[in-house]
This record gives C-alpha cells, structure tokens and sequence, in this order.
C-alpha cells in the first residue's frame, strides 16, 4: 500500500517468467553458446546456421575441439562468399548445429581478450512478434487475488519487450489495431485505425476489469541502469476507484480521451525520482587493473 496525506492506493507487481522445461532448455543452449563463443580463433568467426536442441547440456570440450579442427584447414584469404561459405556440421547426442566458417578482415585477425566466436545467430526464423498476450496473461494470473480493496489497484508488470512504441502494450490495454475498410457516399474506398475488443480494458460501455485502476508497465529493467527502463502508468478507462492525478511514479501516464491515448506532459524522469547522478552508475565502466 501507497499513502500519502488522505490519498492511497495499492500495488502488485508480476514479472512474466519461462516455464522450468523452458528454462532448462534455454540454460542447455546457453551452454553451447558460451562453448562456441570461447573458442578463440584469430581467423574466423562462426555463422550459426542451424540448430537442434538435445536433451542433456553438450560436450563442450568435445565440440570445441572438433570446430578448432575444422577451422585450422582453413585458409582465411580464400574467396569468400555467403552462400558458399564453408560449412561443418556438428552432431552429437541429440545435438545437430550448423557452423558457417566466415573469414575476419586481415587487420581484426588476431586473439583478442573476450572476442566472441558467433558473429551471426542465423538458427532462428523471422516471424511476428506480439508480446500482448503474455502482458494479459500476466495481468489475468493477478486481478482475482484480492477482489475490491476499497482503494486505487494497480498491477505492475515486468517485461522484456524489445520494441519501444509501446506498440505491444497498446494492443494488450485496448484491444489489437485493425484496419476497416468501407465504402464512401462517392464509391470511394475508405479505411481506418479500429480497435479489435480484445484488450484489458474491454471497450466502451462494456469496460472490463473494472476493479483494476491502473497498469504499470516497467520494460527493460536491469539492476545497473535502472533509469534507463521504460516505465508506463496505463490508466484505466472507468474503473471503481479513480487513480489519483498525480500518482508520483517515474515514465509517461497515459489515458484513453474519445478513443485517442493521451500522454501527460510532464513525466518525471527515473533519475529525479530515484535522486540519481548524471551519468549514473558513477566512475570508469570496466577500469583496467594497474
């Protein structure tokens, strides 16, 4: 609970995680990652093409010497081109990775201290990313805990969202943007922005989650740049309990006016609200040793 003077309101925080199966597989693939990144060849950098995941963490030791084989008969100033780089295959106990051998410029060759191995991570495919779901997820698992406390609720969300137009959070507070399209008095066609009713929030009059007053929004947290993650108060629409005007946390508020969100004016930054130095975190980043 919050409380200042006569105002007060109330938060929950969440921060959306992996599941254990899913983070044992991403801790296996880290494994092979640091093991490749260490290999240290002054010639080449590797182009991950492909990988399938095993069961069990890899044999390091036996991966990384077989790929410092492979590399050692090769010449770094032959011809050299994308789609006929030269390739190696590495299978081994359910694991199946697929190097491209891609030559340095002859003035970076050379081993130098934490120069990684993997230039390219090309084992993924392009696909459309919409992180909406897991913030209502997110948000689903916690607006039942409590019923009505009698006072401003607010949910705080932690994220790792790689975009920052706020694209993703949008959708998941107001529904998905989609394009109507229709016909004008003239024949003409005519289209606009619509909201899908698949947000948070519902749409007017039937809003949702009523009791819920407010979303907070906290992306790209990391302890050693606090000021530096992206923070956003989403209001709700109508709910029980109105959040005060100024709530007095850091990052933009915004409100939904006649279908339009609208940002206050005057967010107050992470730095003033934390009373942080400028730059922050003080001193040298990685001082050599003397």
């Amino acid at each position: 609970m919050a409380e200042r003077n006569d105002l007060r309101f109330f938060v929950e925080a969440i921060a959306p995680g992996s599941t254990p199966a899913g983070k044992a597989v991403a801790q296996r693939r880290a494994v092979l990652f640091d093991t490749v990144n260490r290999l240290g060849n002054p010639n080449f950098m590797l182009w991950l093409d492909e990988l399938e995941e095993g069961a069990s963490p890899p044999a390091s030791a036996r991966l990384r010497k077989n790929l410092r084989r492979w590399l050692a008969e090769l010449d770094p100033d032959a011809p050299w081109e994308a789609d006929a780089a030269p390739t190696h295959r590495w299978e081994h106990d359910g694991w199946a990775v697929t190097f491209r051998a891609v030559p340095k410029k002859p003035e970076a060759r050379g081993t130098r201290l934490n120069d990684r191995a993997i230039g390219v991570y090309g084992h993924t495919g392009v696909g459309f990313i919409d992180e909406a779901p897991a913030i209502k997820k997110a948000l689903a698992a916690k607006h039942h805990e409590y019923g009505d406390l009698g006072a401003p609720f607010i949910i705080a969300v932690g994220t790792y969202i790689h975009d920052r137009d706020r694209w993703h959070s949008g959708n998941a507070m107001y529904g998905h943007v989609a394009v109507q399209i229709g016909e004008a008095p003239d024949g003409s066609m005519v289209t606009r922005e619509v909201r899908q009713p698949d947000g948070y929030f519902g749409t007017p009059p039937e809003w949702a989650n009523r009791h819920v007053s407010g979303v907070l929004l906290v992306n790209q947290l990391m302890p050693y740049y606090v000021q530096r993650a992206e923070t956003t108060l989403w209001r709700h629409p109508n709910p029980f309990h109105e959040l005060p005007e100024a709530v007095g946390l850091p990052g933009a508020t915004l409100s939904l006016a006649d279908s339009t969100l609208v940002e206050d004016s005057a967010p107050t930054s992470a730095d003033q609200f934390f009373g942080l130095t400028d730059p922050w975190p003080p001193g040298e980043a990685w001082p050599d040793d003397e």
